[in-house]
């Protein structure tokens, strides 16, 4: 049986993308301070999907004076 649900739809999907946004962000500094600056820019392009996945993107937005979609 094959899962054909979204991951938008599936519950725990934000959560997981927020903890994978959270993940990715340490493991891209660290790349960086390691001198991986290609290996940085890919895990913050993985960071940045993952934050929109979770819907933090959109609080941050929110935050900087966007109006709400």
């Amino acid at each position: 049986m094959s899962d054909t649900t979204p991951a938008d739809e599936r519950p725990g999907a934000q959560s997981a993308a927020a903890y994978i946004a959270d993940l990715t962000a340490d493991l891209a500094r660290l790349a960086r301070r390691n001198g991986l600056q290609t290996l940085g820019y890919i895990l913050d392009m993985a960071r940045i999907e993952a934050e929109a996945s979770s819907g933090a993107g959109r609080d941050r937005e929110r935050a900087n004076g966007a109006p709400p979609q």
